[in-house]
């Protein structure tokens, strides 16, 4: 905060005023006493010689004009006093000093101060004499005279005031010098003072800055002054205090930063204007996309008009509660929770994002399961009935196509067995994937063992089959060598059931590190990339293919199942590169 004056001029006019106070007042009242004392003392000595004066000339029987002035004249202890006798009219008749011959030429001095004052009682005053550089006191009293005109007159005194007033002036005149020199004086002492002041506090002012800079570790080492002992132990202390403080609030805020961005679940927390303050990592991935977050409202990263309703509402609200939706962001499903904190001084409110993608696919997943499986289900058992009630009820077709309608309910029954048995064994895999004992494998072993057992299913085309491993024992990985011959052997029968007349399917083997990637290829019509993520769910099958290709649509949920129990993983590459068809699945082992 800026002050309108420093401390060093305050301190200077603080001494300047004490010293005007102390020196130059009691002077000033000293002379001024002194010289009231010494001129009412010299209008005492005045007034006794003009006693004096009237008494000589109150002894004279007559008191002609003459007589008086030569008495006048001839009085020595007059000195520089000036004694006239005027006469009623106020005219002067007799004087100590003038010549008698201009008496005639002068003009009268009835008007005068002191004559008027003298009519009733003895009268003074002083004033200055405008032809000479001194004060001058003018006294006057009646004296009776015997004349033939009047009875009474004035006699009139005029001396100078004092000698001691220029000296009294002199001495006025150094005091003001001498306290102007002790103002000076004084400023440069305080400003010293002042200045070594400030250089010893200026430790103390360094240590304030770098408080407010963050930095705690900084002591005052040196006292300005005995005075200052208690503020610096008291200054130092409260370093400490801070410093451990600020050591609390930092580990505690790292801890619950920590954390914060420790939940998988979106968090952000909005001011009381509903405006975004922070948020977790889990919340910034989301929204990635944009450059910034905070200090935006909830409408401006969501784009819904119901969430900043909800966070509207909530802020608007000092009752603690809570608004749930469900929003979809980016193709993933999230449960919106807006909750209101237990104190919305500094949190107005807190939106927290839980992704429920996963939980939407596997309800999704659940409903093509149940779909699919009582629909593989429900075909055969509707033949097997038909045929069953139609023989039951037409002995003779019995008789006639018995056996052709039993060899129907049996193929039925077979795929109604197989299906099943997949179900069964996905399960099985699924719950025993963990205790699957690996072991060495010959991998071209058990390639060609697989391609022939599905030879069966190249009947009525003309596939070619290739292998870039032709000898047995060239490479072993580490897997089950029964699960690895079903992976094949369900890869085979789904690129025969593809490909055209001509086929064409091939093993690939890239080895990776200490992995080998192995791909089955073939020049089917391939995956539409819109369902190569979903391939490995079970009873998924391709919809453009569904109804020309049989199938139960497990065989992948199976390899799937069973590469990941090997500690590998399965995908999909469609088209096959540099071609505009075919495709590839791709899974991972781990080499021996």
């Amino acid at each position: 905060m800026q002050r309108e004056f420093s401390l060093k001029v305050k301190l200077i006019v603080s001494f300047w005023l004490v010293l005007v106070f102390s020196l130059a007042v009691p002077s000033n009242y000293f002379i001024q006493s002194v010289e009231q004392k010494v001129d009412s003392q010299h209008l005492q000595y005045v007034q006794e010689r003009m006693e004096i004066v009237q008494w000589i000339i109150a002894q004279e029987e007559e008191k002609k004009p003459e007589k008086l002035d030569s008495i006048l004249k001839s009085l020595d202890f007059l000195d520089d006093a000036r004694v006239s006798v005027l006469d009623a009219q106020g005219m002067i008749i007799a004087d100590s000093r003038q010549p008698r011959e201009e008496f005639e030429g002068m003009s009268s001095y009835i008007d005068y101060p002191e004559v008027v004052q003298a009519r009733h009682e003895t009268g003074y005053h002083t004033a200055s004499d405008p032809w000479e550089d001194d004060r001058r006191l003018y006294m006057a009293t009646r004296i009776d005279l015997s004349s033939e005109q009047e009875d009474t007159g004035y006699l009139r005194l005029v001396t100078p005031f004092s000698g001691l007033h220029p000296y009294f002036q002199h001495v006025s005149a150094n005091l003001w010098k001498f306290v102007l020199l002790s103002l000076f004086l004084s400023c440069i002492v305080v400003y010293l003072m002042v200045t070594y002041l400030t250089f010893r506090l200026k430790p103390m002012i360094k240590m304030a800055q770098s408080i407010g800079q963050g930095n705690f570790q900084q002591r005052i080492q040196d006292s300005p002054g005995r005075e200052f002992d208690p503020l610096v132990e008291a200054i130092n202390r409260m370093a400490e205090d801070v410093e451990k403080s600020m050591e609390l609030v930092s580990s505690q805020k790292s801890d619950l930063e920590t954390i914060v961005n420790g939940i998988k679940d979106g968090l952000a927390a909005l001011d009381n204007q509903g405006r975004i303050i922070s948020c977790n990592q889990s919340f910034k991935k989301i929204f990635q996309h944009l450059d910034t977050i905070n200090g935006k409202k909830p409408v401006e990263i969501f784009f819904n008009n119901s969430l900043q309703a909800a966070c509207e509402e909530v802020l608007g609200n000092s009752m603690k509660q809570t608004r749930t939706m469900e929003l979809e962001i980016k193709e993933k499903f999230y449960d919106v929770h807006v909750v209101s904190p237990s104190d919305q001084q500094n949190i107005g409110a807190i939106i927290l994002l839980h992704d429920i993608t996963d939980l939407k696919n596997l309800e999704s997943i659940r409903k093509d399961f149940v779909a699919n499986a009582s629909h593989e289900l429900r075909t055969p058992l509707t033949s097997i009935k038909g045929y069953t009630e139609t023989m039951l009820q037409h002995p003779d077709i019995m008789q006639e196509k018995g056996t052709e309608l039993l060899q129907v309910v049996i193929k039925n029954t077979d795929n109604m067995i197989r299906l099943l048995d997949d179900i069964l064994q996905l399960s099985r895999i699924e719950s025993t994937q963990d205790q699957v004992a690996l072991d060495d494998v010959d991998l071209a072993a058990v390639i060609f063992k697989s391609w022939n057992n599905c030879s069966h299913y190249t009947e009525g085309k003309n596939i070619v089959f290739e292998s870039e491993l032709e000898q047995e024992g060239q490479l072993l990985v580490r897997g089950e060598a029964e699960y690895l011959g079903q992976v094949f052997q369900n890869l085979f029968e789904n690129s025969i059931k593809f490909v055209p007349g001509e086929g064409f399917i091939q093993v690939l083997v890239r080895q990776e590190g200490n992995q080998v990637w192995v791909g089955v290829q073939d020049n089917g019509p391939g995956i539409p990339a819109a369902e190569q993520q979903r391939i490995f769910e079970r009873f998924y099958r391709v919809k453009k293919d569904k109804k020309k290709v049989k199938g139960t649509g497990l065989g992948l949920a199976i390899c799937k199942n069973i590469i990941k129990a090997f500690g590998g993983r399965i995908w999909v590459e469609s088209p096959v590169p540099g071609n505009d068809s075919g495709c590839i699945v791709w899974f991972s082992l781990n080499r021996s």
